[in-house]
Parts: structure tokens; C-alpha cells; sequence
């Protein structure tokens, strides 16, 4: 198997990955969303016997983090080498605010408004700091007929949709205050 053949094996991989990874971010979202049109409200919301907004942040916490220690990975290997020291403090900050977020909502009820805030921002940023990674690194963003434009433009959809979400579920718990 060539190389180029085996990019393309593994894009397909993480997009399959990628895709079903947000079963768990719908789930619970499906659940809070029926408990506000029944009516019971967000407290019938549950998955397992769990509080489904707290499985969604504390499953969106596990991404941000794992997303983190990519990014990690990326700098170590030298994938951005102007901005590595940055890089590792920075995807360390977003991995801390992640950790916080699922503290956060233990306290006060608004705080998990809160935490979801901090998520989803973790998630914009990271976003954000992989493509001025790209970009120093490659002088700009991958060919989207590439295998990395490919991974790219997968990481912008999945993005833009579990921060969605996380929108959908800052309305839904604000809705309940």
C-alpha cells in the first residue's frame, strides 16, 4: 500500500470516527429537547440514569481534551515549529478549562451555563489554533481535494456542529432558570 493510499484509508477512518462521535453529543441533546416540549423539563432528560446535560458536558470535556492532546501531538512532532512553546501552553489552558467546566457544574445551577460557554469556546479555539498552524507550517490551508484538506474540512463540520449544539443546550438549560 503507497502512501497516498494510506492517508486516504485513514482519512477515512477519522471521518468515520469523527461522524459517530457525535452520537454522544445528540443523544443527550435529543433527550433535553424532548423534556422541554413534554413539558417535564430538562430534569426528565436523563441517559442512564444520568442528568443528560451533565452527560454532555462531561462528555464535550473528554473531546475538548482529547482534541487538546492532538493538537499536542502535532506540536511535538514539529508540525508547527514558530509557535510550539504557544501551542503546548495554550492546548494545556483548554484541556485545564475543560477539566474546570465539569467542576462547574456541581455548583450553582448557572454555572453549567457557564461551563458549556467555556466548552464551546475550547472548541472555536482549538479550531482556530490549528489553522494558524497549518498556515505557518504550509504557508496556507491544504488543497480540499488532499487527504489534510479532506481532515480539514471534517474538523470545521464537526466544529460547527457540536458548537451548535452546545448553543442549543445553553438555550434549552437557560430556558429552565
Amino acid at each position: 500500500m503507497n502512501r497516498q493510499s494510506l492517508e486516504y484509508s485513514t482519512s477515512g477512518t477519522a471521518k468515520f470516527l469523527g461522524f459517530a462521535g457525535l452520537i454522544p453529543f445528540v443523544v443527550p441533546v435529543l433527550l433535553m429537547v424532548e423534556g422541554t416540549v413534554s413539558a417535564s423539563g430538562l430534569q426528565s432528560a436523563a441517559l442512564f440514569g444520568l442528568y443528560a446535560p451533565y452527560v454532555f458536558i462531561t462528555y464535550s470535556a473528554v473531546i475538548l481534551a482529547f482534541l487538546c492532546g492532538a493538537l499536542w501531538g502535532k506540536m511535538v512532532s514539529g508540525k508547527c515549529p514558530d509557535s510550539a512553546n504557544a501551542v503546548l501552553i495554550f492546548s494545556n489552558l483548554i484541556a485545564l478549562s475543560a477539566w474546570a467546566s465539569t467542576l462547574l457544574i456541581h455548583s450553582v445551577p448557572v454555572m453549567s451555563v457557564f461551563a458549556l460557554a467555556l466548552l464551546m469556546s475550547g472548541f472555536l479555539a482549538v479550531l482556530f489554533c490549528e489553522r494558524e498552524c497549518q498556515q505557518m507550517a504550509q504557508g496556507s490551508l491544504p488543497d480540499e481535494d488532499s487527504p489534510a484538506g479532506d481532515y480539514w474540512k471534517m474538523r470545521v463540520q464537526l466544529t460547527l456542529i457540536v458548537a451548535f449544539m452546545h448553543l442549543v443546550v445553553i438555550y434549552l438549560m437557560i430556558g429552565e432558570f
